[in-house]
């Protein structure tokens, strides 16, 4: 007769051999967490989470872009170019079309430029021709004004005659 007894304590596995429940439970893969909401109308819905991270995947060209797949749920699916000039978005609009937009590094080169305005010198005679210019121009300027003016005026006065002369052909006071 076999007396022996398995102790079945310090053992990796349990009985018969097969691993323990606990050890399965650590070997399966972890699922995405599951959390139920409720509506307005204290009905359960059970919504998704969606891991964390970027959806999208690197391509050759802008036009594979426009052709591939993207999620229907309103989120920014990336894909950028292999050959690294850009980095291009998809996401599906509310009216049911996409929009794709394509961000490209900017260069150090063309940053230089709008930073640095382009200063010309000019010599004095250049100045003082500038400067005769624009004083003639504010002359001409003012004489339009006071030709204005002096067209008021006479304007002014006709006005006096008239109301006068109607004054007068009424018989005086109204």
């Amino acid at each position: 007769m076999n007396n022996y007894q398995p102790n079945y304590i310090n053992q990796p596995y349990g009985i018969y051999g097969m691993p323990s429940m606990q050890q399965q439970m650590q070997r399966m893969p972890q699922m995405p967490q599951i959390e139920p909401q409720y509506s307005q109308f204290g009905q359960s819905q059970q919504i998704y989470k969606q891991p964390i991270g970027l959806q999208g995947k690197s391509v050759d060209s802008i036009d594979v872009v426009r052709a591939m797949d993207i999620p229907l749920d309103g989120s920014v699916s990336y894909f950028p170019l292999t050959n690294g000039t850009a980095i291009v978005t998809k996401q599906l609009q509310q009216d049911g079309t996409s929009k794709t937009v394509v961000y490209k590094p900017v260069q150090e080169e063309d940053k230089k430029d709008e930073e640095i305005p382009k200063i010309e010198y000019i010599t004095n005679e250049e100045f003082n021709k500038q400067l005769s210019i624009i004083s003639e121009n504010n002359s001409n300027l003012q004489d339009g004004v006071n030709n204005i003016r002096s067209q008021i005026e006479q304007l002014s006065g006709n006005l006096k005659l008239a109301l006068d002369e109607i004054k007068s052909f009424r018989g005086g006071k109204r």
